[in-house]
This record gives C-alpha cells, sequence and structure tokens, in this order.
C-alpha cells in the first residue's frame, strides 16, 4: 500500500466500558486486535493513548505509541481532535484514522475502501452501517401509511483522507458500507457478548451438489444440516454447472458461492472444517484440504479420497464395504429432512386407501410408469388412489402423463419435485419405491414398501429386507412389472401388511441428525 500514516486513537477515558480497550475479547484486548488489522495494511502505525497500559502494549508491538494522559476526543467529528495532529506528521500523503471498537472488522475490509479512496482522493472515505427500518406517515386526513426507509448510518470504525483535506472547509464525504454482520460498533455490553460470540465461530464449508440429472438429495440433506449449525458461520461451495443447486441454496439465505474451481475456492475460504456431499471424492483432493488444516466430513463417499478424511458416513449401507477406522456405516447415521420432523407415522396397519410411487430423481428406468401399469387393474378394482411423486428431472413426463390421461382412471394424483412428499405419506398406506433415501423415510413413516433398485450401486444399500419391512425385487429387469404385481397383490393382504408393519415400526430416525451433527461439531473442539 502507498504512503500512508494508520493513527489508532485509543483513550481510555473514552471507554463505555471499564477498561474496554485492554479487556480481553475472546483472548485478546480490543488495542491488540486493532494493532494486528493495521499491521496488516502494510503502513507506519500511530497509536495515540492516555493510558499508559495501551502505550505499552503497543511498544510490545513494535508499534510507535504518543502517550498524553490529557489527550481527549470530543464533539462529533473525531476529525476535529485530530487535524493538528495529523497536520505535524510529516511526509505522509494520506491518513486512515482506524478506531479499535469494531472489532469484528478485517484488514481486507480496510484495503477495500483503500481501493475505493484511490479513485477518489478528493473524498473523505467514512464507514457506515447499512440500516432498513418501518415508519408510519401520516397524511392530513389522519391516516396511516407505512414506509420502508434505508439509512446508511456512521459508526466509529474508520476515516481515510489525504492532508489535503485537512483544512478543507467543505467536508465532502464518501461513504463505505461495511456488512451488517461485521459492523457491530462497541457501544454497551450488549455489542460485547454479541461481537464476542462471532468472534468465537469457526467457519465450515459445506461442498455439495445437485442438479435434474443428480436429483437435491445431497442439496436437501446439506441444508438440513447448515439449520442445525448455529454457532459458527456456514458457506456453501458449488461447481458452478450446478445452478439448480445454487439457487436452491440462495433461496434459503445462505452464502453460496459458485466456482470453476472448487478446491481453490474452498481453500481461499480458510475454513475449519469441510463437509463434503458430492459422492465420490478424490484423494489428492482431501489431503489438499487436510494440509490446509481443516477437518474433513464426508458423505455417501466410496471414493478414493473416503479414507483420508476425518470421518466417511455411509449411512445407505448397512454392513461396512471398506476397511478404516474413519468410516461410518448403517442407519443410525441417516438423517431426515426438516419436513420431517413434526410428520405423524402410521400408528397401525389402516385399511389401503392410497398407494404411494416416488423414484425420485430422472427416474433413468421410467420404473415410476412400470409401476403404475403393473398395479393399475388391482387399484382400479378396488378403487384405490394412486400418488406418483416424481423428481424435478423426471425423463418421462409426457409418457406418464399420456398414460394416465389415457388410463380414464379419475384417481391418479401427479406431483412433480415436491418439498412436502412427508404430508404424501402420512396419507399413504403403502408405496413403491428405488432404493435410496426414500427408503429411510418410508421405514420412518412406518409405510411397508416394495423397492426397486435403478441400477447394481443402488442395489448395494442393504436396508430395505423383509425384516425391516420391505419388498426387495433387487435391480429392474425383463419382466419386473410382472413381479411388482404380484408383489402388490400380496402387500394388500392384511395378515402380509400387518407382519411387514410390526417389522418397520422398530425404526425411528428423528434423533439421528443431533447424534450426527454433534459428531461433526466435535472436530472443532
Amino acid at each position: 500500500m502507498e504512503k500512508f500514516a494508520i493513527i489508532i486513537p485509543a483513550l481510555k477515558k473514552n471507554g463505555i466500558i471499564p477498561d474496554q480497550l485492554i479487556k480481553k475479547m475472546n483472548g485478546e484486548t480490543l488495542i491488540s486486535r486493532a494493532i494486528a488489522v493495521a499491521k496488516d495494511l502494510n503502513s507506519t502505525i500511530f497509536v495515540v493513548t492516555d493510558s499508559i497500559e495501551i502505550s505499552l502494549i503497543a511498544e510490545r508491538n513494535q508499534i510507535k505509541s504518543i502517550y498524553n494522559k490529557d489527550f481527549k476526543i470530543d464533539g462529533n467529528s473525531i476529525l476535529d481532535n485530530f487535524r493538528t495532529f495529523l497536520n505535524s506528521i510529516e511526509n505522509f500523503e494520506n491518513f486512515i484514522i482506524y478506531r479499535a471498537n469494531t472489532p469484528l472488522l478485517e484488514s481486507v475490509d480496510i484495503l477495500k475502501a483503500v481501493s475505493i479512496f484511490k479513485k477518489n482522493r478528493e473524498k473523505i472515505i467514512v464507514s457506515v452501517r447499512e440500516e432498513k427500518f418501518f415508519k408510519f406517515k401520516k397524511d392530513s386526513l389522519g391516516n396511516f401509511h407505512r414506509t420502508e426507509e434505508k439509512i446508511f448510518r456512521e459508526i466509529n470504525s474508520f476515516i481515510i483522507l489525504s492532508s489535503k483535506n485537512l483544512y478543507n472547509k467543505k467536508e465532502d464525504f464518501l461513504p463505505f458500507v461495511i456488512e451488517n454482520e461485521k459492523a457491530v460498533e462497541i457501544e454497551n455490553y450488549q455489542d460485547w457478548w454479541i461481537s464476542e460470540k462471532l468472534l468465537q465461530r469457526k467457519k465450515i464449508v459445506i461442498h455439495v451438489f445437485g442438479s435434474v440429472e443428480l436429483g437435491m438429495g445431497h442439496i436437501f440433506r446439506s441444508l438440513s444440516l447448515a439449520h442445525e449449525i448455529t454457532n459458527h458461520q456456514v458457506v456453501f461451495v458449488c461447481n458452478e454447472k450446478y445452478e439448480l443447486a445454487v439457487k436452491k441454496i440462495a433461496s434459503m439465505d445462505y452464502r453460496v458461492i459458485s466456482t470453476k474451481n472448487v478446491l481453490e475456492t474452498i481453500l481461499n475460504e480458510k475454513p475449519n472444517l469441510v463437509v463434503n456431499d458430492v459422492l465420490n471424492t478424490e484423494k489428492d483432493f482431501i489431503l489438499e484440504l487436510k494440509k490446509s488444516g481443516a477437518k474433513v466430513v464426508n458423505f455417501e463417499d466410496l471414493g478414493s479420497g473416503a479414507e483420508f478424511s476425518d470421518f466417511t458416513i455411509n449411512e445407505l449401507y448397512e454392513n461396512p464395504i471398506r476397511d478404516g477406522e474413519n468410516f461410518l456405516w448403517g442407519n443410525q447415521y441417516y438423517f431426515l429432512r426438516d419436513e420431517f420432523d413434526d410428520a405423524q407415522p402410521h400408528r397401525s396397519t389402516e385399511k389401503v386407501q392410497t398407494v404411494l410411487i416416488s423414484f425420485g430423481g430422472t427416474d433413468q428406468n421410467n420404473l415410476t410408469l412400470h409401476s403404475l401399469r403393473a398395479i393399475l387393474e388391482i387399484v382400479q378394482n378396488l378403487n384405490l388412489k394412486i400418488h406418483i411423486v416424481c423428481g424435478g428431472g423426471y425423463l418421462f413426463k409426457n409418457e406418464l402423463e399420456n398414460f394416465v390421461e389415457n388410463s380414464k382412471y379419475p384417481k391418479i394424483e401427479i406431483t412433480y419435485a415436491t418439498g412436502i412428499i412427508s404430508k404424501i405419506m402420512e396419507n399413504s398406506q403403502i408405496a413403491i419405491s428405488s432404493n435410496g433415501r426414500t427408503v429411510y423415510e418410508l421405514a420412518d413413516m412406518n409405510i411397508p414398501s416394495i423397492v426397486v433398485s435403478q441400477h447394481e450401486r443402488e442395489a448395494t444399500h442393504s436396508f430395505a429386507k423383509l425384516e425391516r419391512g420391505f419388498v426387495n425385487l433387487g435391480v429392474v429387469r425383463d419382466g419386473i412389472e410382472s413381479e411388482i404385481a404380484k408383489s402388490f397383490q400380496k402387500l394388500l393382504d392384511d395378515s402380509y401388511r400387518e407382519l411387514l408393519f410390526l417389522n418397520i415400526q422398530k425404526f425411528s430416525f428423528r434423533q439421528n441428525k443431533k447424534r450426527v451433527v454433534k459428531k461433526i461439531l466435535g472436530l472443532l473442539n
């Protein structure tokens, strides 16, 4: 940075809290924190103080201090108090007056302001915070009208100016907006408490994917995880090709970064913990994350990077299929989406009125339509309802809708990309599903079901068995429709369905999320 003098006013008598500047916040005094930020700017630093203790802290940090017990700052403008002092400092063209009462501010924020100053040297840069509020105006008839207003309130963080502006009668200010999270100014004990809590946070990066083709299951799991983390900062990182994932995460008001270079972006965030929910990871990718000092957790990972994480959670595999002490296997690590938190599981076997068909994602083998064909005649004879739930990327929409229209059966309902499948499950007594996460949702809701896998990898998910309440037909193949019809007819038998219900009733995954979150956050201790 070109020739700047940084002046840190550190007057003990101006503290709102006793010994405010030398009181430790998260293990470091406010004045030490301010000096550390100023040092990052690579400029000459002066600490102006009325305190011998603060003068000593500056000296021990190899910073020039100017001590005078009679120093004081009063009035509305710090410039009024410091013009004479600034003018006495020779050989400096520009000044940054940086106060220590915004402890969340970082050097990068001041550097951004300096960059703006260099393009607007005739201005005085002042730090501000954006505030929005609603107010009511009363018109001449006595009616009230509600309006929203936005203001930019000056905060005592920093001022940047040139020596030419020291005695300019017309002060020309240019506000620099500090993001609200960093713009906490210590004005009372509550501000102190908030600042300390924010400084104690760690940064967690969640690396996730999702698309029409891949489905949104990983996104929903990652969002469900993020919703549980309130004491730390959460940032999402997605490869830029997963535009749908980026939009979904952004719609939930999380910070999300879309990038070509995922590894570089994650490392630039300097995270304390990285959660990868992207299926198989590569060894080199995980080792680079670990080399940065970050803890690493992977979900649903059988790739070469899986064994190098702090732990890898493969909840869809009941039995270990890889060696390694860092692997966590089985349904005790599966957690439901948030929408199931208050969903009401079936408490007893009920008369079948509604059948759910759900194959999610793209349903590459069109098992939705195969299942519908297989059971339609049986359902018509019994006057049952069929509720079909398709993923947003379902590939055979026209074919399915044409079949439904031609069937002339009025009790078929189709829902696409729903976020409320738990509500549909509450009203469904049996189901036909793929062998992914939906199986665990059905188990939690106590719904005996027929399961068909889309491919060999899905077939390795071993939870869905008769002893757990599922009729597992294996991988899709020729003749699958007749097998579905045969199993469906059997499932309609009350005694057989009662047996499956008793088997499935043993399972509930409602507490798993707390267990998994506790284990993940335990890595930060």
